[in-house]
């Protein structure tokens, strides 16, 4: 399974101060370009220049997956090239957030890029350094994105309350949407996972028009349809006044 590996510092002891604050900006990016929260777990961890080591779970293995993501697009811009489709106006933003709480601070003269690492089983795996060039490209990288009021309905697939109130909405098209609440919707959006919801308040959309996170002020559990349109057939005998179906069309509106 693949791991994440951040390096701070290298070469050097680690700035403490800048070691916990990219160590709580990359779970921020990761909780971005994930569906669903993952609980990450740190599987290494080595002092002087500071490297911690991150990886999915064991049962949520797949997820290593966004780690790969991460790397292979923050790469991707630190050389020049456009990243991959997909990412949201808020993961460009955590990104960006990300790389410039990595550079040198006025006073830090010894100071050296931090180094973002794929630690696969197979091969070796891509990495990116956390260099002023990739401030840059991420700075001019972020998406056009608008606000306004409305609702979306879809599936309540995941409701997280330890990391800011998040749940997860499936779409129809299967895409899943971010919904932040308040804690005043803790409850309700407890009650109504894995049902079909609509979810009412702020809709934040791309510069494709596509949905990609709502700031919720309700949410509302759709009820199930109980009968289907074969089990109405023949509930109302009486409806055609005993005239046969053309009759009945034709005294309507007309020869059908």
């Amino acid at each position: 399974m693949d791991a994440l590996e951040l390096t701070v510092d290298p070469g050097r002891p680690a700035n403490a101060g800048r070691f916990f604050q990219l160590g709580r900006d990359l779970i921020d990016l990761l909780d971005e370009v994930s569906d669903l929260p993952v609980d990450w777990k740190v599987s290494d961890l080595r002092t002087g220049s500071a490297v911690v080591r991150l990886e999915p779970p064991a049962d949520r293995a797949s997820e290593a997956r966004h780690l790969r993501l991460v790397v292979v697009s923050l790469a991707a811009a630190e050389a020049g090239r456009p990243m991959p489709g997909g990412w949201t106006p808020d993961a460009v933003r955590a990104a960006y957030r990300f790389a410039e709480h990595g550079q040198a601070s006025g006073t830090d003269e010894a100071w050296t890029a931090p180094r973002l690492r794929l630690v696969s089983i197979d091969q070796p795996g891509p990495e990116v350094d956390l260099t002023p060039t990739l401030v840059e490209a991420l700075a001019v990288a972020q998406p056009f994105e608008r606000d306004m009021p409305g609702s979306v309905r879809g599936e309540l697939v995941g409701v997280n309350v330890s990391r800011g109130n998040r749940a997860s909405l499936r779409l129809p098209t299967k895409r899943v949407v971010r919904v932040g609440f308040p804690n005043s919707l803790r409850d309700k959006m407890k009650d109504a996972l894995l049902q079909p919801v609509e979810v009412t308040g702020v809709l934040h959309q791309d510069g494709d028009g596509r949905i990609f996170k709502v700031r919720a002020s309700d949410v509302v559990p759709l009820r199930q349809a109980t009968a289907r349109w074969v089990d109405l057939l023949g509930i109302d005998p009486d409806y055609l006044d005993g005239m046969t179906a053309d009759e009945w069309l034709e005294a309507g509106r007309g020869e059908a």
